[in-house]
């Protein structure tokens, strides 16, 4: 369609082999203890380099490499005020979250994230409503990954659409289903590389194929000088909504559950420092060379057949036909760890947290290990059938599903962990809160709420006034229940401070 690379299908094809080895050689290094401890956490053992390259791999989603250089070639520079925020995700996601949700892990014996939360407060109510939640926004979020994945074997092998999201929702749920949580780790670690060689490749050969960077300002002005400002054009970016995402970014991707429970996984604290500096690192090369991937394509090929082609439009257009078809793995790379990752928490949602802890009766690891593997085969379909009707910008559907888990999650999850007054009532508003009016927003009125804003932000602020109101409204926790999860001094220090 875009001229396509003869060594595209041989590169695909040994991406594919190595990623599926990957998975076996992780199945053979399971760690033991159980099914469930090794399938969802893989057995606790994850190290610092695992650890940082999969929460990244799965962070860098299609949306980070087809969404956004598809809105970068139709909006210009100012997706790079649009995605700025995202620059300190590791830093708001480890220092929140990382060290504490590791140690409760651990202590409790937590395996998913609707675990803490249930077990927190011993409430079946908030682990199934967790569930519930999680499986409806990462459902959606699986959708815009089997997009992306079509988009790329559109473009750069000539697949059908069709064909290629039926490609994706098998190819990831075998090895998913395979190898658990410690085959996705460690095929995200390969991915991560993968997407990081990919993309800084595509962008030094885009930039000497443009000519220098005097020659890419020159192209955008040609075609509208609106590609040159903050705002974008047709207002793109106005400044309230510029606002919102320095607040959605890194606030967001705290609160998404599939990197929650990346932290119940890790082998210790020193580890997730560790992690936290390679993430940093990573994401400075990683995301201003996704966004200028994405404005060399208006220059390089100004017309696209959907606007979801940008980046491997650009790939085929910019890297010599000897790379190109390793290149376009990077893209591939991006989708697939980020859909294994959502497959295992939907499926620890329904054999976990929905199926398991509200049976009648004892559940053997038999038995879940069936409904885990049928739970990842259903979802994959319902992505699959959902992901046939694309909207016109891919990135809408990753920013719905991500800031609605964070609006969701992201306040019940920090007052549970770190303020002991916290009670079952409180969670139950913060997480019912957050959902619902996200959810009205979005109904009403789109992808921009109150004076402009996303409405992440203010689902956040009713989540976090739910948390407290319901708290304050409710008893507290009883003593022996919150030793589980709190120092003698802390709850002192709390009940002297009348908190």
């Amino acid at each position: 369609m875009y001229g396509l690379a003869p060594t595209a299908r041989a590169a695909f094809a040994v991406y594919i082999a190595l990623t599926f080895l990957l998975a076996y050689l992780a199945r053979r290094q399971a760690a033991g203890g159980g099914f469930l401890r090794e399938f969802f956490v893989g057995g606790r053992t994850i190290g610092p380099w695992v650890l940082g390259l999969t929460w990244i791999a799965t962070s860098a989603s299609g949306g980070t490499f087809i969404g956004t250089p598809s809105l970068a070639h139709s909006n210009g520079w100012s997706v790079m005020l649009w995605i700025s925020g995202y620059m300190v995700v590791a830093t708001v996601g480890f220092g929140l979250l990382g060290t504490r949700i590791a140690q409760l892990g651990e202590r409790t014996g937590a395996l998913t994230f609707p675990d803490l939360l249930r077990d927190r407060f011993q409430s079946r109510a908030i682990g199934v409503m967790s569930g519930v939640a999680m499986l409806v926004l990462h459902t959606s979020f699986i959708v815009a990954q089997y997009i992306a994945g079509a988009r790329v074997l559109e473009v750069a092998l000539g697949v059908p659409y069709v064909w290629g999201v039926a490609s994706f929702a098998v190819i990831v749920a075998v090895y998913t289903a395979y190898g658990g949580f410690r085959a996705v780790a460690w095929t995200d670690s390969f991915q991560a590389v993968v997407m990081l060689v990919g993309v800084l490749l595509t962008a030094g050969f885009g930039l000497w194929k443009a000519g220098g960077m005097q020659a890419v300002h020159d192209g955008l002005a040609a075609q509208s000088p609106e590609l040159l400002t903050p705002v974008g054009p047709s207002d793109f970016l106005p400044l309230p909504a510029a606002i919102s995402f320095f607040f959605i970014w890194p606030l967001a991707v705290a609160g998404q559950p599939s990197l929650i429970t990346r932290f119940l996984a890790c082998r210790d604290a020193v580890s997730l420092r560790r992690a936290a500096v390679l993430i940093g690192c990573y994401v400075l090369l990683l995301y201003p060379a996704i966004i200028f991937v994405g404005i060399l394509g208006r220059v390089l090929v100004p017309d696209l057949a959907a606007s979801d082609h940008a980046m491997p439009a650009t790939i085929l257009a910019a890297v010599p036909a000897a790379l190109a078809g390793l290149v376009l793995a990077a893209p591939m790379a991006a989708i697939m760890s980020t859909i294994s990752s959502f497959l295992l928490v939907a499926a620890g949602a329904i054999a976990r947290d929905l199926y398991q802890r509200n049976a009648a009766g004892p559940v053997g690891e038999a038995r879940v290990r069936t409904v885990t593997h049928c739970s990842i085969a259903a979802v994959g379909l319902a992505g699959a059938l959902f992901a046939l009707r694309p909207p016109e910008y891919l990135q809408y559907i990753v920013v719905f599903s991500g800031t609605g888990l964070a609006a969701t999650f992201l306040a019940p999850t920090l007052f549970s962990v770190y303020w002991p007054r916290m009670n079952r009532a409180g969670c139950l508003v913060g997480i019912l809160a957050g959902f619902v009016t996200f959810l009205v927003q979005y109904a009403a009125f789109g992808t921009r709420s109150v004076v402009g804003l996303d409405p992440f932000v203010p689902s956040l602020a009713a989540s976090v006034l739910g948390c407290w109101l319901g708290s304050r409204a409710g008893k507290p926790e009883p003593r022996s229940l919150l030793e589980k999860y709190f120092s003698s001094e802390e709850l002192d220090e709390a009940a002297d401070a009348g908190l």
